[in-house]
């Protein structure tokens, strides 16, 4: 999901959040998100959480960061083999892309 900037310069007229009533559909690009390291050399684990695949989840805010980059507020099911944890964190926009009906 692409969100651009104001092309360097300080907007006073923009708000750094941006609350999404209602929320948003949104996939999330889980291994984009937890990259693995170069020369990875883990042991696979069947009972570990799946963090090499997309998820859907709900977009409910946009924020800017500092150096101006866009992170959304989301809310996500991390999934192992027996577990499901309902996550809610702030990530890159860049693992973001809208769910289209």
């Amino acid at each position: 999901m692409r969100v651009n900037g104001s092309g360097g310069g300080v907007d006073p007229r923009r708000r750094p959040f941006k609350v999404l009533t209602p929320s948003v559909k949104v996939l999330i690009d889980l291994s984009i998100l937890y990259p693995q390291p170069p020369h990875h050399s883990g042991t696979f684990t069947a009972e570990g959480f799946d963090v090499r695949t997309v998820v859907p989840g709900d977009l409910t805010e946009w924020s800017m960061t500092v150096d101006g980059d866009w992170i959304g507020r989301v809310t996500y099911q991390l999934m192992s083999k027996d577990r499901c944890e309902t996550v809610t964190h702030w990530v890159p926009s860049r693992v973001l892309k809208p769910l289209l009906p």
